[in-house]
């Protein structure tokens, strides 16, 4: 269990599914998960599309920015993933992107933390 606003969490969600949903290939997976980690929990988005340019990884986060990509490029305001993150912090987390290291395409990591009851709770075995 975490505590927090869970509209804001489903809209960050809903931003990173949709934005792997725009720029992965039609009928490529998109994998959602999660998994604790300390006194965080970490929630991964990723896909195979073609990944973000070393020099853009940060800056993706940036509002109006856009990767160009020729006349490829989805429509949208370049709006979605600076406002992920700011739902996000709001929640008192992180949103990171990376490149997948195991194949083509973009991980997007949340890391929230998780209250100290369900933390200790969890290590302890306890249900939560």
């Amino acid at each position: 269990m975490i505590s927090g606003d869970a509209t804001l969490l489903e809209q960050a969600l809903f931003n990173l599914i949709d934005n792997a949903a725009k720029y992965a290939p039609a009928g490529s997976p998109i994998r959602v998960s999660a998994r604790r980690s300390g006194d965080r929990l970490q929630l991964e988005v990723s896909d195979e599309g073609p990944g973000i340019p070393p020099d853009h990884l940060e800056r993706i986060f940036d509002k109006f920015h856009r990767v160009a990509e020729g006349d490829k490029r989805p429509p949208g305001t370049g709006l979605g993933l600076a406002i992920c993150r700011g739902f996000v912090e709001a929640l008192g987390g992180t949103l990171r992107a990376a490149n997948r290291a195991d194949r083509r395409g973009a991980v997007f990591t949340i890391t929230l933390p998780l209250p100290a009851k369900t933390a200790g709770e969890l290590e302890a075995g306890a249900p939560a």
